[in-house]
């Protein structure tokens, strides 16, 4: 009698789950590898060597105009702080007397009491009056001492006691003492009214009507009026391209001031005035003074930025700052490579170094260095048109799909 085969579904469950992933992983393989074998090929081109990419620019020699820049606060030509003389009670001032008001030179400002001090000129007066009349009595009494002398004699010199000398000599002191007097008197008088000394603006009062003023008590502030100042600091490479004269003076060169006013930016133009000739300590620089003249003055107190025309410098070449290499090198291209040249510089501005020697007229100068630069480097130069100008140099443009667009790398 034969055994009976026992088979567990279990297995048979297992199993055929098992056949049917490797059917589906099959198919898959299957298929991938068709699509590979049908898919388009890219096509295969020869390789081309890359070299990093530059913009150049060609050396002009050239005249430059320097220019020199500084800023500083406009002040007034003259600024007077006046103050009493002469103590006394303000009797009389003017209608114009307020900060800002404008005063003609030589206008009553205020008026102190003068009572007292033409009394006292009256009293000076009548000293003087006196020392002359008694010095008159003396030479009278010299003159009729002399007479008798003639007669009671007997021939001799007279003395100096009988011609009066030291009663002549003390007359003649209390005259100019007296005359003093008066004189002082009459200052006295005058200082009683304060008058401007020049035509000018008020800046700032410090009395009114009915006050008590006293002699170097302060009473207003005035500034001139017309031509205005502006003090510019330069550093000692920039005041030594200053223009002067035969004699080494700084010459009146042309100075141009501009400031915001109303939202707007406003020039004035003025001239050098004048140069101060001492080094600040602080600052390791020295101030020369622009003057700015009427009509076209800017406001007093005003902050500008200033150009000053400096001296004109022969056959030097523009170097752009971002060509040069540790302040005193620039980068050459001659056949497609690369050559460091040593230069010197002349100055350093915002924008461009001026060059005086190391380059000629017609080289090319590379404006954008790369990031490691070798001698004798190959390098490929750009026109500008090539690629846009957001491109950073010396890297390769990505390659564009069939549909236009830049693809992106892998």
């Amino acid at each position: 009698m034969g055994r009976a085969i026992t088979i567990d579904v279990r297995w048979l469950r297992f199993a055929a789950w098992a056949f049917i992933c490797l059917l589906i992983l099959g198919a898959a393989v299957g298929g991938a590898a068709l699509l590979i074998l049908l898919g388009p090929k890219a096509p295969k081109g020869e390789s081309k060597e890359r070299y990093p990419t530059v913009r150049v620019e060609e050396a002009v020699v050239t005249t430059v105009q320097i220019m020199l820049d500084s800023q500083g606060e406009v002040v007034p030509r003259r600024r007077t702080s006046m103050t009493a003389e002469v103590v006394g009670k303000l009797t009389e001032v003017n209608r114009a007397f307020e900060a800002g008001e404008t005063i003609e030179e030589g206008e009553l400002l205020l008026q102190i009491d003068g009572a007292d001090y033409e009394a006292a000129l009256a009293a000076a007066n009548s000293k003087l009056a006196e020392a002359e009349l008694a010095l008159q009595m003396e030479e009278a009494r010299k003159t009729q001492a002399l007479r008798d002398w003639e007669k009671l004699g007997n021939g001799r010199k007279p003395s100096d006691l009988v011609k009066r000398v030291p009663q002549l000599a003390s007359a003649r002191a209390h005259i100019l003492a007296a005359q003093a007097s008066v004189d002082k008197a009459s200052r006295d008088l005058e200082r009683t009214e304060i008058r401007a000394p020049y035509s000018c603006r008020i800046e700032r009062t410090y009395v009114d009507y009915g006050a008590v003023v006293s002699p170097g008590m302060p009473l207003v502030d005035l500034v001139s009026r017309g031509a205005v100042e502006v003090r510019l600091p330069l550093s000692l490479e920039d005041y030594g391209y200053l223009k002067r004269d035969r004699e080494g003076e700084v010459e009146d060169v042309e100075v141009t001031a501009e400031g915001s006013l109303g939202g707007k930016t406003v020039q004035w133009r003025g001239i050098l005035l004048r140069s101060e000739e001492m080094v600040e300590r602080s600052t390791r620089s020295i101030n020369v003074v622009a003057e700015f003249d009427e009509p076209d003055v800017p406001p007093i107190g005003m902050f500008v930025k200033a150009r000053i025309t400096g001296i004109v410098v022969p056959e030097v070449v523009k170097v752009p700052r971002a060509a040069m290499l540790n302040d005193s090198e620039v980068l050459l291209v001659k056949d497609g490579r690369l050559e460091f040249r040593a230069v010197e510089v002349m100055r350093t501005e915002r924008e461009v170094v001026i060059v005086r020697k190391g380059l000629r007229g017609g080289e090319q100068i590379v404006t954008t260095p790369p990031n490691a630069p070798l001698p004798g480097g190959r390098v490929e130069v750009l026109d500008g048109k090539e690629k846009e100008a957001g491109e950073a140099p010396g890297e390769d443009a990505p390659e564009e799909g069939p549909d236009g667009n830049a693809e992106e790398p892998e």
